[in-house]
């Protein structure tokens, strides 16, 4: 027991909470895909919920991931006990930390253009980070797609005469079209915004105990009402930070096909068995995302030298280990003494399981079709 809580056994994958969902005035640029595609058991009305992020794996205070059974915070279990969630490899290598947020993003409408800094940024507040993150498109409405960069060359005094003029800055705006499994490494001091009718798997790394930054420079010129809603009338314009964000970005080296291409990683795709496709992406300094899609009947076998496994799962059920079983929507947490870990899709389903798994770059995973 702690503080109450049933004894959590860390010998098998940990299911978290699922309905971390942003309010609309944080996020009201956002649509309701996330809800229709994968939370529709955990809205009363999935077809007419707006959701701009579902936080899957957290243990930011802002929007903290529990683990399900009991009241204990992922931060807390982790705290309580470091090396058999983290590892003790991981632990002596990099403390009892675990520095991974994941985050579902949809949007209906785009987000404001932004910048997130480095942790060195001397702008940033004691309790403020930087935030490095990365997108994995996981759903793109035709015509649909990204920000990321300048179209055409702009010097950083034209940039900001035509900021502070609040003039339009769409026609500089490098608007990148994206499908299903495209993948963009955002590193600070990059320039992007996603855009309408796109959905995204959005892995941050953001320090433990601070809350990751980030510097808007432009918001389409929109006013919204307090609850979130869009009144361009007499509405008030959301929090801009110009002169931070011009600090930490040279627009003139941020222009055309060749910048967005150095952004895009592309996916190493191994077909483990008929049944079993693993698709990775490059590692970064902070994490690695995989992608498992197993079809009916089949089994593969999880394993690391050190480390853990964060997930969400976008389709599809399976059993994980003894007996817990993992549908669409849920995320999860697999600690180190968990593994070797059996996933088996039954083979009566009627959908492929499809699951993302984000885990540390030195974690090493091996993963096996049984069948």
């Amino acid at each position: 027991m702690m503080d109450g809580n049933p004894k959590v056994d860390l010998s098998q994958p940990l299911k978290l909470s699922a309905n971390l969902f942003t309010p609309l005035m944080r996020t009201p640029w956002g649509g309701k895909d996330i809800a229709k595609r994968y939370k529709q058991s955990f809205v009363e009305h999935p077809e007419n919920t707006i959701i701009g992020e579902s936080w899957e794996v957290s243990c930011d205070p802002s929007f903290p991931s529990l683990v399900l059974g009991t009241s204990l915070k992922l931060s807390e279990l982790i705290a309580a006990e470091p090396e058999k969630m983290l590892s003790r490899a991981y632990v002596k290598a990099f403390g009892a930390n675990f520095d991974i947020l994941v985050k579902l993003v949809n949007a209906a409408q785009p987000l404001s253009l932004q910048v997130h800094p480095s942790d060195d940024n001397p702008s940033l507040k004691p309790g403020e980070c930087g935030k490095p993150e990365s997108w994995l498109v996981l759903h793109a409405e035709p015509g649909s797609g990204l920000y990321l960069g300048f179209s055409k060359s702009i010097t950083k005094t034209e940039l900001q005469t035509l900021l502070e003029s609040q003039g339009d800055l769409k026609p500089y705006l490098q608007f990148v079209p994206v499908k299903e499994g495209d993948y963009f490494e955002i590193s600070p001091g990059v320039i992007h915004a996603i855009g309408p009718g796109v959905t995204l798997l959005e892995p941050q790394r953001v320090r433990i105990g601070k809350a990751g930054k980030t510097y808007r420079f432009w918001d389409w010129s929109r006013r919204y009402n307090q609850d979130g809603s869009l009144n361009n009338v007499s509405g008030q314009e959301r929090e801009l930070h110009v002169t931070e964000g011009l600090k930490i970005i040279d627009p003139e080296k941020q222009v055309g096909a060749a910048y967005v291409a150095s952004l895009r990683a592309r996916a190493e795709v191994l077909e483990l068995s008929p049944k079993v496709k693993h698709s990775f992406y490059p590692a970064n300094a902070n994490y690695q995302v995989h992608r498992l899609q197993m079809q009916a009947g089949s089994q593969v076998q999880l394993s690391a030298k050190s480390g853990f496994l964060s997930f969400v799962c976008l389709g599809g059920s399976a059993v994980m280990g003894m007996n817990l079983a993992v549908s669409r929507g849920e995320p999860g947490f697999i600690p180190f003494d968990a593994l070797p870990l059996l996933i088996d899709v039954d083979k009566n389903s009627q959908n492929d399981f499809d699951i993302t798994l984000i885990i540390p770059p030195s974690c090493d995973l091996k993963i096996l079709a049984v069948s």
